[in-house]
C-alpha cells in the first residue's frame, strides 16, 4: 500500500467516536468544567507519542444529528435498570465534543456513572458489568466506516465528563478490481466469536476490555460487511477520503482500482488466522486467507491493514481448505536439550518406522556451550537461517515434533525468546507437537500452581493450566472414553483402557473445560490419588492451518509393551492427522512470471525460497477456450525442483496429474488444452543434505545450501 493510503487509513480512526486510532495514548483533560447543561462526551485522541498515526483532523466528522448515548447511574444499577438515554444538541452536530442532554439531566451531572455508545448494542448492567452485543452484519461504504458498528464505553467521575474508549479494533481490507462490491466476510480459523454477546469490567483504570462469550454457533466465527449505496443518508458514515492515488484522487468508469473497506474486530481475535471473502455484485466471489501471525491480531482502538485481494483471474478461485499438507523432509523431530535431555530415541519411533532426527544436551549440569550449540539449532544460524524445524517461508519442516520429559520451566527458558518463536510458527503454520511430562507442561500455557498465570518459557500451544502431581514412580491405568479420537487406530484389546503407565512427577488436567476445544483422549485411574478420573492425555488444535497438540502426562512412550506402543503410535497418528492445511503461495496470471527468490531474513513467505522436500503451490483459472497452454518452471543450478500440475486439488506427488521430474533446469508443461477450471501447480525441491549424528544430535553435509532455500521462478501461459 502507498504511504498516502496508508495515512488516510490511520485519519480515519482518529475521527471516530468508536473506533480512535490509539496505541499509547491519554483521554483528553480540559481545563474548564462542563456547565450544567449536559454530559460531555468525547473519543481517544491520538498521542503525540504515537507516531503512526496522522495528526491531521480536517474533516472531522465525530458526534452528529440524531446520536444518541446510553447512561447508567452507578448508584442506581439493579436488576432490570436499563439506564437512560441522552441525545446529542444540535449545536454539536459534527463536532469534535458533543453535549448530550435531556431532561433528567441534573440528575445524573455529579453522580459517577457508565456510558455506552451506540445504545443498540447495550444489553444490560449487573453491578459493574457491562453487557454488550455486536452485530454479525455491519453497513460500510468504500474509504468509509460505519459510525455505529462497534461499541464505546466511557467511566465518569461524576463532573459532566464522557471519556469515551473503544472496545473494537479496525480492520482495513484493500481490494482491488473493477466490478461493485456487495459483500465481504471474514472468517477466523479459532473458535472465538466476532460478533454476538460480551462482557466489560466498567471498573477500569485506563482502558476497557471485552471479553467476548463463548462461540454457541459455528456462524459466530464469520463476520459480514454490507456494502452500502454512496448515497447512504449523510452521517452514517465517516469518509477516509479517496484511497486511490490517480488523477485527483479520482478513478471513473471500469478501471480497476484499489478500495478499502473497514470492518469492526474485538480486540484479540483472528491471531490464528482467517479467511476473507470478497463478493461482487454480479455474484462473482473472490477467497483469500491470512497465515497466524502477531501482525494479524486485533488490538483495540487501532486499525490493521489485512491483505491484497485481487479480482482478475482469482474471481474464478477458490482455493480449497480440506488438504492436508505432505511435503515435509522427516517425519519427526525430537527435542532432548538442556534440561530435558536423557534419550536419543524412543521404543515407538522405530515401532512404527518413523524417519527422525533429535537434538540432544545434557539434562543437567549442562554448560554455556550446550546452550549456544541448542540456540543454533532451534532459532537459526548462518549455514540455515530458520533452523532445524523451519523452512525458508516459516513452514514445518517436519510432520511433528516430540519433546521428551525433564524439567519443563527449564528447558523452556533455555530455548530463548528466538528459538520460542520458531516453535510457535512451526505449531500454528502447521506442524504438530506432543511431549511427554515435562514436554506436557512447557506446552500449555502455565501451571494451576501459579494461580491461573502464564509461566516464563511455556509455549502455551494448549491454551489452559496443567496441575502437577509430584509424585514419582507410580502406574496408573490410563482409561479410553468412548468417544476418545484415538480409538479410531486401537482397540487396545476391546476393553479400551491401558494399564500401569509411568508417571513421574508429570501433569494431569483438571481444568481441561476451560480451555473450549480440548479432547480427551484418556484419563486416569488409580485410587488414592488426586489425579484419579482426571484427564491425562488431552489434545487440541486451535485452527485449520495450525497443529495438534498432545500433552501425554505420564511416560507410555518409554515402555515396549504392544499396548503402550500402540498407544504412543495413536497419539503420533492423531498428531499426523492434525497437521495444518495446505496452503497456495498465490495465483498466477496469464503471461506473469513470479520470482521465488527471497530468503528467511525478509520475512515474505509469499515470495520465498523453497526448502529441502518442501512443495509450494499456486493456482491459476483456466477459461473456457484457452489454447497452447504452457506451465515453466527455471531453477538454478544444483537444485533439483520437480514441476506438477493437478486439477481441483494440491498437486503433492501422489495427487498430481502431470509431473515432470529431472534434472533439466527449465522444465515446461505443454497442452493443446486443458478443462477450463482451477488448476493447482506443484513445485518441489528434491534435495536435501546429508546427515549423520554426533554428540548433540544431528550433523549435516553435502548439499546443505538447500537449507536455507532452492530459488526459482514459475509462470503460467495460454492463448
Amino acid at each position: 500500500m502507498k504511504t498516502g493510503k496508508r495515512s488516510q487509513i490511520r485519519r480515519l480512526l482518529l475521527f471516530l467516536p468508536v473506533a480512535a486510532a490509539v496505541v499509547s495514548c491519554d483521554l483528553q483533560v480540559f481545563e474548564n468544567p462542563v456547565s450544567p447543561e449536559g454530559f460531555m462526551a468525547y473519543a481517544e485522541e491520538h498521542s503525540a507519542a504515537d507516531t503512526r498515526t496522522s495528526l491531521d483532523k480536517a474533516g472531522a466528522v465525530l458526534w452528529t444529528k440524531g446520536d444518541v448515548i446510553r447512561v447508567y447511574k452507578a448508584s442506581a444499577i439493579t436488576a432490570g435498570y436499563h439506564g437512560h438515554d441522552f441525545t446529542i444538541d444540535p449545536s454539536c452536530d459534527g463536532k469534535e465534543r458533543g453535549i448530550f442532554s435531556e431532561e433528567g439531566y441534573d440528575d445524573y451531572y455529579t453522580e459517577p456513572c457508565y456510558a455506552v455508545f451506540p445504545p443498540s448494542v447495550a444489553v444490560g448492567m449487573d453491578g459493574q458489568m457491562l453487557s454488550v452485543s455486536l452485530p454479525r452484519v455491519q453497513k460500510g461504504m468504500e474509504n468509509s466506516f460505519g459510525r455505529s458498528a462497534s461499541p464505546a464505553v466511557s467511566n465518569s467521575p461524576g463532573n459532566g465528563m464522557l471519556p469515551f474508549s473503544n472496545l473494537c479494533g479496525l480492520v482495513a481490507i484493500r481490494v482491488t478490481g473493477a466490478a461493485p462490491i456487495s459483500e465481504i466476510k471474514i472468517t477466523t480459523a479459532a473458535d472465538e466469536a466476532l460478533w454476538g454477546t460480551g462482557k466489560v469490567d466498567m471498573n477500569y483504570k485506563s482502558r476497557p476490555f471485552l471479553i467476548m462469550d463463548k462461540i454457541t454457533s459455528e456462524d459466530q466465527k464469520s463476520l459480514i460487511l454490507e456494502i452500502e449505496d454512496p448515497d447512504s443518508p449523510d452521517g452514517q458514515f465517516i469518509s477516509s477520503g479517496a484511497s486511490s492515488s490517480a488523477s485527483g484522487g479520482v478513478l471513473t468508469g471500469d478501471a480497476e482500482r484499489e478500495r478499502v473497506y473497514y470492518m469492526a474486530i474485538p480486540a484479540g481475535t483472528l491471531s490464528q488466522g482467517f479467511t476473507v471473502t470478497v463478493v461482487t455484485s454480479d455474484k462473482k466471489y473472490m477467497q483469500k486467507y491470512a497465515v497466524p501471525s502477531e501482525s494479524n491480531r486485533i488490538e483495540r482502538s487501532v486499525c490493521t491493514v489485512m491483505p491484497d485481494v485481487r479480482f482478475e483471474d482469482e474471481s474464478k478461485v477458490k482455493i480449497r481448505t480440506d488438504v492436508l499438507n505432505k511435503a515435509f523432509y522427516k517425519d519427526l523431530f525430537m527435542d532432548s536439550g538442556a534440561g530435558i535431555g536423557k534419550f536419543r530415541t524412543q521404543p515407538f519411533i522405530n515401532y512404527m518406522g518413523l524417519e527422525y532426527e533429535y537434538f540432544f544436551a545434557p539434562r543437567e549440569n549442562f554448560t554455556a556451550a550446550d546452550l549456544a550449540k541448542q540456540k543454533l539449532a532451534f532459532a537459526g544460524s548462518p549455514e540455515d537461517l530458520n533452523g532445524v524445524l523451519l523452512y525458508p517461508d516459516g513452514e514445518p519442516r517436519f510432520r511433528m515434533i516430540y519433546v521428551n520429559g525433564g524439567y519443563s520451566t527449564e528447558h523452556g527458558r533455555n530455548l530463548f525468546a528466538e528459538a520460542r518463536e520458531n516453535f510457535n510458527k512451526f505449531f500454528y503454520n502447521g506442524g504438530s507437537y506432543c511431549g511427554s511430562c515435562a514436554g506436557a507442561m512447557v506446552s500449555a500455557r502455565g501451571s494451576v500452581g501459579n494461580a491461573f498465570t502464564s509461566t516464563a518459557g511455556y509455549l502455551g500451544f494448549w491454551p489452559g493450566f496443567h496441575n502437577s502431581l509430584s509424585i514419582t514412580d507410580i502406574y496408573p491405568t490410563y482409561i479410553l472414553p468412548d468417544d476418545s479420537p484415538v480409538l479410531r487406530y486401537y482397540d487396545f484389546g476391546g476393553d479400551h483402557k491401558v494399564e500401569e503407565i509411568k508417571h513421574w512427577n508429570g501433569p494431569y488436567f483438571k481444568f481441561w473445560e476451560d480451555a473450549p476445544g480440548t479432547e480427551v483422549l484418556c484419563v486416569n485411574d488409580l485410587s488414592g490419588y488426586d489425579f484419579d478420573g482426571y484427564p491425562s492425555v488431552i489434545a487440541y488444535k486451535p485452527s485449520i492451518w495450525s497443529g495438534r497438540v498432545i500433552p501425554v502426562g505420564g511416560h507410555p512412550e518409554q515402555s515396549e509393551e504392544k499396548e503402550q506402543l500402540d498407544l504412543m503410535a495413536s497419539f503420533v497418528k492423531y498428531c499426523f492427522d492434525g497437521q495444518g492445511i495446505a496452503k497456495a503461495k498465490g495465483v498466477l496470471r496469464n503471461g506473469e512470471v513470479r520470482l521465488m527468490t527471497k530468503s528467511t531474513e525478509e520475512n515474505d513467505p509469499d515470495f520465498t525460497k523453497v526448502g529441502d522436500r518442501q512443495c509450494h503451490h499456486f493456482v491459476f483459472a483456466l477459461p473456457e477456450g484457452a489454447r497452447n497452454i504452457r506451465v515453466r518452471l527455471e531453477s538454478l543450478e544444483g537444485f533439483n525442483l520437480s514441476l506438477r500440475l493437478a486439477e481441483g486439488t494440491f498437486a503433492f506427488k501422489e495427487d498430481a496429474k502431470y509431473s515432470l521430474e529431472n534434472g533439466d533446469k527449465v522444465k515446461e508443461l505443454s497442452f493443446d488444452k486443458l478443462p477450463a477450471g482451477t488448476w493447482y501447480v506443484g513445485v518441489q525441491c528434491e534435495d536435501a543434505p546429508e546427515v549423520s549424528f554426533g554428540d548433540y544430535g544431528y550433523i549435516y553435509s553435502g548439499n546443505t545450501a538447500v537449507l536455507n532455500g532452492a530459488p526459482y521462478s514459475i509462470s503460467v501461459k495460454w492463448e
